[in-house]
């Protein structure tokens, strides 16, 4: 991902992400356009997994008990 990418918001990555599977599932790229998609599309996965990840440790802080002890939920239940 270029520096540039780095600076996209979640949801903007999270739509590059599915305009690479609408390409890869519509068959019409070559196997290198298509190995080069795979591959954006690796780099943006990891990309969002880390914000969600980040986005994951920030709710556990804000959850945080008074005594400093983690309460854990399960998001479905928040």
């Amino acid at each position: 991902m270029s520096k540039d990418d780095l600076n996209t918001s979640f949801e903007e990555s999270l739509k590059s992400l599915e305009d690479i599977v609408s390409k890869l599932e519509k068959g019409s790229l070559t196997l290198d356009e298509s190995l080069d998609e795979f591959q954006k599309g690796i780099e943006i996965y990891k990309y969002c997994n880390k914000i969600l990840n980040d986005a994951e440790g920030k709710i556990k802080l804000i959850l945080e008990s008074e005594d400093g002890e983690i309460v854990s939920h399960e998001f479905d239940n928040i």
